[in-house]
């Protein structure tokens, strides 16, 4: 901080000459002027240092072998060590991660592994289904990063940042159903329930696998990697609801999710020798709204994309809520 000279302060008010006064005043706003341009440098300096870094960011994330590190996490995550001490682990888990496991359909002391943990099932009553035959259900447990009607065939993945559809499901014959639609992004973190649930009655029509990179899907990967869900493996189930609308339930894998599997067919993804694109049809496999559709072996996303312009999102709904597995996402008017 500039100092003003003492001789300015030390005489008495009255004594205070015209010049005096001017003198201080120009030295009030020098140093005025001078802190602007300080933290106008600074800030110039911090931006661009920001700037910088976050291009690296995706530059260095291309080269992190992520299907690798993400098989070798699934591998030891699925080692099952002697109970007490996977009891004393999954306990610690629980602990830093801030899981409810009064939730559990069992204690954590008996599952044999991180992995039987990680995917757990909950008691029977912690999840009532809102199961409206128009309606669709909340799939999972998580946060609602985005939500809204598609625009011009996008989705909105963070503020600034938009990919496509066309993109996001691989050129799918059921992309086309999808020309006037509805969105929603659904995050798991590590401490949520990790099983994914049919959000609608219907059949399931069929399965796309699109092999892809692992990268992190939390704030800092969303906010500053590109086309990030189409960038990463991707395995989308398209469900026809009774009424005739198409759902498709996209889930996004990403570093250290082991694996991503689904309840009506035996695929599983990030196999060492299986990273080619996949897709399979099926004619009467049913599936209830709540059933159980598949899970991660870790915190991950999905993306719902809903066909139909009379789709309306439940009244209430925010970015960022935090929202529960059976809840009301919305309805077809």
């Amino acid at each position: 901080m500039v100092n003003i000279p003492a001789g300015f302060r030390s005489k008495p008010q009255c004594q205070i000459t015209l010049q005096d006064a001017i003198l201080e005043r120009w030295w009030l706003a020098c140093a005025r002027d001078l802190r602007k341009r300080v933290w106008a440098f600074l800030g110039l300096r911090l931006q661009i240092y920001v700037v910088v870094i976050m291009s690296m960011f995706d530059q260095f994330m291309n080269r992190i072998p992520s299907a690798g590190l993400s098989r070798a996490f699934g591998a030891v995550s699925s080692v099952e060590f002697p109970t007490p001490i996977q009891g004393h682990l999954n306990q610690l888990y629980a602990k830093l991660m801030g899981v409810n496991v009064e939730e559990s359909e069992r204690s954590p002391k008996v599952y044999k592994s991180l992995n039987a943990f990680f995917t757990r099932k909950l008691r029977e009553d912690a999840r009532p289904i809102d199961e409206h035959p128009a309606g669709m259900c909340c799939p999972v447990d998580g946060h609602l990063s985005e939500f809204g009607p598609l625009n011009d065939g996008t989705l909105v993945q963070a503020k600034g940042l938009n990919y496509s559809l066309v993109d996001l499901l691989s050129a799918a014959p059921e992309t086309k159903r999808f020309r006037s639609a509805s969105y929603a992004t659904l995050y798991l973190s590590p401490r949520d329930y990790h099983r994914i649930h049919s959000p609608v009655a219907g059949l399931v029509r069929s399965m796309n696998y699109s092999p892809g990179h692992l990268f992190p899907v939390n704030r800092l990967g969303v906010r500053y990697i590109d086309d990030l869900f189409p960038r990463n493996e991707r395995l989308t189930t398209f469900i026809e609801t009774n009424a005739g609308n198409m759902v498709g339930v996209v889930k996004v894998g990403a570093t250290c999710v082991g694996r991503i599997s689904v309840a009506y067919d035996p695929f599983v993804t990030n196999r060492a020798r299986a990273r080619q694109p996949f897709r399979q049809t099926y004619e009467h496999t049913e599936i209830g709204c709540g059933d159980l559709l598949g899970m991660f072996n870790l915190g991950s996303t999905v993306v719902l994309v809903i066909e139909g312009e009379n789709f309306e999102f439940s009244p209430g709904l925010a970015v960022g809520q935090e929202v529960r597995l059976g809840v009301a996402l919305g309805d077809w008017r």
